[in-house]
Order: C-alpha cells, then sequence, then structure tokens
C-alpha cells in the first residue's frame, strides 16, 4: 500500500468535526465519512455518542456493469465502532493486520469492483429476526453514489430508489461529480443529518491547475484562474496563505506547466 499523505490528515480532521457537531442515536450514527479513490477505501465512522456493534450488517456495491453485490452475512461480525472513531475496508485487501480498525474487502464480502466511472455504496442493518429487507430503505443506514462528471447512470442505480425513499438521499438522479483525479472523497455535512446530497461531499483531485475540471489544461484553465484571482476567490490561493499576490500567479503556472498527472 503506498504510503497516504495529505488525504490522511484530512479524513482525520473531518471525523472529529462531523463526531462534535451533533448527537444522534441508533444505526444511522454509522456514515461513510471518506472514500479515499485513490487507494480503494471505505472509511466508516461513528458520528454518534454510543458504541454500535455491525453484526450482521451488509454491504451492497454497484458499478457501471454489476449490481446488487452483496458483502457476506457474517463478514462484519465482531466489529464495532466507537464514537468519533472508524474503520477502513480496504478493497485491494492490503490492510495492515496490526491495526484492528482496518479490515480486509474479502474478510468481509464481495464488493463490485471498484471504479470512478459510476459506483454507489450503500450499507444495511438487519430486522430483529436477523436478516435484511433490502429492498426496504428504512433498514439502509447510509448511502452515496458518484460518477464521472455527475453523469445519471442506469445501472449502478439500483438501490438509489430504496435510499431516497429511505430519507438517506435526496434524488436517485443525483450524483457525486468526480473527475479521473479525484483522490478523495469526504462527507462535510457539519449537521450530522441523515439525508444527504452531492453538495454534502468535497472532492480532492490530484490535478489543482486544472480549473475547469474537465481533465484538460488549457486556455480555459488559465482564464479561470485569472477570473479567481481578479476576485480574490479561494481558489487561486495557490500558495495557501490567504492572501492573493505574485505568488499564487507563479505556483499556478508552475502546475499548469508541469501538467495533470
Amino acid at each position: 500500500m503506498k504510503p497516504i499523505t495529505t488525504p490522511t490528515r484530512l479524513t482525520s480532521l473531518a471525523l472529529i468535526a462531523l463526531a462534535g457537531s451533533h448527537a444522534l442515536a441508533g444505526e444511522r450514527d454509522i456514515q461513510f465519512v471518506n472514500i479515499i479513490t485513490d487507494d480503494h477505501i471505505f472509511m466508516i465512522g461513528n458520528l454518534g455518542t454510543e458504541t454500535i456493534a455491525l453484526d450482521g450488517w451488509r454491504f451492497c456495491t454497484q458499478n457501471s456493469s454489476q449490481i446488487r453485490v452483496y458483502s457476506s452475512p457474517s463478514g462484519l461480525d465482531g466489529v464495532s465502532i466507537e464514537p468519533s472513531r472508524s474503520i477502513t475496508i480496504h478493497l485491494d485487501n492490503n490492510a495492515n493486520p496490526a491495526i484492528p480498525t482496518q479490515h480486509n474487502a474479502s474478510d468481509v464480502g464481495l464488493f463490485a469492483d471498484f471504479e470512478l466511472e459510476a459506483y454507489a455504496l450503500a450499507l444495511y442493518h438487519h430486522n430483529p429476526d436477523g436478516s435484511i429487507p433490502f429492498h426496504d430503505g428504512t433498514f439502509m443506514v447510509d448511502y452515496l453514489q458518484w460518477s464521472i462528471g455527475g453523469v445519471d447512470n442506469d445501472t449502478a442505480d439500483e438501490r438509489a430508489d430504496e435510499a431516497e425513499d429511505g430519507g438517506l438521499w435526496v434524488d436517485q438522479s443525483e450524483w457525486i461529480s468526480v473527475r479521473n483525479d479525484t483522490l478523495l472523497i469526504g462527507l462535510t455535512d457539519p449537521t450530522g443529518a441523515e439525508l444527504h446530497n452531492p453538495a454534502n461531499y468535497v472532492l480532492f483531485n490530484n490535478c489543482r491547475a486544472d480549473m475547469t475540471d474537465d481533465g484538460m489544461l488549457n486556455f480555459f484553465d488559465i482564464s479561470a484562474f485569472l477570473n479567481a484571482f481578479s476576485v480574490m476567490d479561494p481558489a487561486a490561493d495557490f500558495d495557501n496563505n490567504n492572501s492573493f499576490n505574485f505568488f499564487d500567479v507563479s505556483a499556478f503556472l508552475s502546475l499548469f506547466a508541469a501538467g495533470c498527472p
């Protein structure tokens, strides 16, 4: 597993900030707080005040070609999340065995192949008899979906209607708009609400000079930077010191000249 630098610090800060903003009770305290796309890791946090056991809980994942891929009925048995803490699911099965909060996907069950093109991620809890009625959105704990450019995908959204009916996703046709160089999708809803929409997530991309978010570097990115710089938009603060001067221009031009990865 290659080292995670900035995203790791950001994910930790995001989890602490979210956890301190509210106090819920129940299964929906458990939410997907970060998706580290470059390493194919799901980070799941407890935003409530009580430790929650995930015994019998299951994931349902989908991508642009695979639908309703379920994890094992016993894959999360013995796993609990304490308040303001998180666990990670490593789809590439490179979890560190010395860290008990890291779990390999192969130990949890099946997942749809990770992709940025289109992906939907749901987590369910069970009813009193231990079974999960996947068609019933009230048993869904959390849900999110993303796609390149936010384009609606009729394959990956097979559980989106349940998420909408269950009060977890605002509209099944709305997607978090990611790019090919998106490194992290982070939950930023400060209210701790159950119902989310794409605006509740922040993206960290790997090509900051791509000001137009189209995956290319050209005149339009330069124009977008100059427009942002002229109105002192934080997007143009390339040296991250809350001022706007020659050094921001120089930093932008250096990144632009280097090109996107």
